[in-house]
């Protein structure tokens, strides 16, 4: 799958908008890609960090397949906002994922990454609430946990076990074979 297929199919599931800053990130080049557990971020912080790990992995769990952790999705985002998102929009996440903590830490007593899955479900439910409001003022810019959803699916969408462990993938032209014999071909091929 090519960069042009996965954000189409990202702008589907997230039904239509991705934010120019998005975009030209994975035009760019930034891919989630899987760096084990020794992961550390280069624009959060070790909480936010942990907080973040914890989000995108409730956000795409892993099942049968693996999820958007496993995917280093985590670094996907941290990337992201490191690189190409203005700082109006990193101070909106950063004040998004402490608005995470402060809710896991009323309502809990604990950091959101050491809440249950169910806790941490409960968190993220009224958020994502907040963030899909049909009365929310469409003037007003994007809910953080909208971009935290676009980012999760974007970058799993995008990484190497999302395209070819949870999406369809079919490698194209295949694999190239430039040295056999030719009694292993059985005959040769002519294209119009």
């Amino acid at each position: 799958m090519n960069r042009r297929d996965a954000i189409k199919n990202a702008t589907l599931l997230l039904g239509g908008v991705l934010s120019a800053s998005a975009i030209s990130g994975v035009m760019a080049g930034c891919k989630a890609e899987p760096k084990g557990s020794g992961w550390a971020p280069k624009f959060f912080t070790a909480e936010e960090g942990s907080t973040l790990e914890a989000i995108v992995d409730r956000i795409i769990p892993k099942t049968d397949t693996p999820g958007a952790k496993d995917a280093g999705v985590q670094n996907f985002i941290d990337q992201m906002m490191a690189e190409f998102y203005q700082e109006k929009d990193k101070t909106a996440f950063r004040d998004g994922l402490k608005a995470i903590e402060a809710e896991a830490k009323t309502a809990h007593s604990k950091s959101f990454a050491a809440l249950t899955p169910e806790q941490q479900d409960a968190v993220l439910t009224k958020f994502d609430k907040e963030a899909y409001d049909p009365g929310r003022d469409k003037d007003a810019p994007p809910h953080f946990f909208r971009t935290m959803k676009e980012l999760t699916i974007m970058g799993f969408c995008t990484s190497e076990i999302g395209a070819t462990e949870f999406l369809k993938y079919d490698p194209v032209p295949g694999s190239y074979k430039g040295c056999i014999p030719y009694s292993e071909v059985g005959a040769a091929w002519a294209t119009s």
